[in-house]
Parts: C-alpha cells; sequence; structure tokens
C-alpha cells in the first residue's frame, strides 16, 4: 500500500534571486528613471580580416561537404564582391561600408533610410560604424598583403 500526499512547493526560484541580488545605486537610479538598460544605437557593425579561405567555418555531418566547397560569405569576402558590382562601393574604404549598407542574408545591401549621399542618387548615409576585428603584428601578411592602390583590388588576400 502506498500513500502520498500533495503539498504546495513555496520554493520560488526567481523571487529567491530578485530578492538576494544586489543593485548598485546607478542601477538603481537608472531603472526608477525608466531608462532604457541596452543601448541600441548607432548600429555597430563587426567586420572580418582573414586570408584568402581563412574564415571561420562552423560544419556539421550535413553541412561538411557544402561548406568545403563554398564556405560562407563573411562581410570581407562579400566587401569585395560588392566592389564589382556597385561603382559607389569602389569609393569607400572597408571601414565605411556598414554606413551605406546593411549587412543581411551574408550579403551587403543598400540602406533605405538615412541621409542622401551628394552626387550619388539613390545612396543613404547612416550613422551605423564598423568595429574591425585587431590584427597581431605577428600576422604581417594580414596587414601589408601588398601595396596596392584600392581596396577592391586586394582579392589576393580573401
Amino acid at each position: 500500500m502506498a500513500v502520498f500526499g500533495v503539498q504546495e512547493d513555496d520554493n520560488d526560484e526567481i523571487k529567491k534571486f530578485q530578492l538576494g541580488r544586489f543593485i548598485f545605486s546607478n542601477e538603481a537610479a537608472w531603472r526608477i528613471f525608466g531608462f532604457d538598460i541596452h543601448e541600441h544605437h548607432p548600429t555597430v557593425q563587426r567586420l572580418a580580416v582573414h586570408l584568402k579561405n581563412g574564415q571561420r567555418v562552423y560544419i556539421t555531418e550535413e553541412t561538411a561537404r557544402h561548406a568545403v566547397e563554398q564556405p560562407s560569405e563573411t562581410t570581407l569576402t562579400a566587401f569585395f564582391s560588392l566592389c564589382q558590382n556597385d561603382e559607389f562601393a569602389k569609393s569607400l574604404l572597408y571601414c565605411e561600408v556598414p554606413s551605406h549598407y546593411t549587412w543581411r542574408e551574408k550579403k551587403w545591401h543598400r540602406r533605405k533610410q538615412g541621409e542622401d549621399v551628394e552626387n550619388w542618387p539613390g545612396v543613404k548615409k547612416s550613422d551605423a560604424i564598423s568595429r574591425v576585428y585587431t590584427v597581431s603584428p605577428i600576422h604581417q601578411e594580414w596587414l601589408l598583403p601588398e601595396a596596392t592602390t584600392s581596396p577592391r583590388q586586394r582579392t589576393h588576400i580573401i
């Protein structure tokens, strides 16, 4: 014979966490005044730096063959493709691209909102900024692959 009973569990872990955490005065004031906790402006786009076929690839058993045959685009490889097809992009440095283009679905797309760029109809500029990953001085082949006059000619580094 088995006997059991139902008891109400008063162990509210969420309430214990909220009561047990410490909030500094600056965070308390920030929350009382209703300010945003996380900043969303301006947009920061991280830009990859790598040698040819040196980008990181995440593969599973199902995607291994496709990843080897056709590595996914990075912001850097897509920048070189963009420079081949877009006259305005040829005038930009790599770090200037996020202010005129958005990174969606592994491609650079022209911005639809923002200020008009003088002498370039249909081109918009926003206050988005870029963050290029740092390159160690040990990897000099990444820093100075060859002296070229334009970033679109550096296809040998990707």
